[in-house]
């Protein structure tokens, strides 16, 4: 009688654990993974950018006059937006390469050989994963593109 009462014990503690592998192996498959992203992915982004002439027109029924007028403004803030940039950028540069100075400076021969390559690392998966949007924007302009020559 003992026996018996120990098989029927230890086949219900296989019977939970089997089920508790069953359940979590389908929660997982079916219910988690699909409500996030996979792991070191990052989310998607979204196009998002300032109406564009055509866009303005469409939308706010502009009149040839009116899609002058804003054409001219437009061509106006360009040089500006530019000149932004431009500053930027060159603010940028010379804050990066007096941060590299100041960090140069606390390193040794071999760190910075090896910061160096970081360095590298960091600028080529930079530049690969803006080619990869670049792309990826010129394929979802391209969709769109046809989605309007359709209508």
């Amino acid at each position: 009688m003992k026996n018996k009462y120990k098989f029927w014990v230890i086949f219900s503690v296989l019977v939970a654990f089997v089920a508790g592998l069953v359940g979590g192996f389908w929660v997982e498959r079916y219910l988690a993974l699909k409500k996030r992203p996979p792991s070191g992915a990052r989310p998607p982004r979204e196009a998002v950018h300032f109406p564009t002439l055509d866009e303005m027109s469409r939308e706010l029924e502009l009149t040839a006059d009116q899609q002058e007028e804003i054409r001219k403004v437009f061509e106006r803030n360009d040089g500006r937006l530019k000149e932004l940039r431009s500053e930027m950028h060159s603010r940028l540069t010379e804050i990066r390469a007096k941060l590299k100075t100041e960090l140069d400076a606390v390193l040794t021969p071999a760190q910075r050989d090896k910061f160096e390559a970081m360095i590298e690392k960091y600028l080529q998966r930079r530049k690969r994963d803006f080619e990869k949007r670049k792309a990826d924007f010129e394929k979802e302009r391209s969709s769109y593109k046809m989605e309007g020559e359709r209508k």
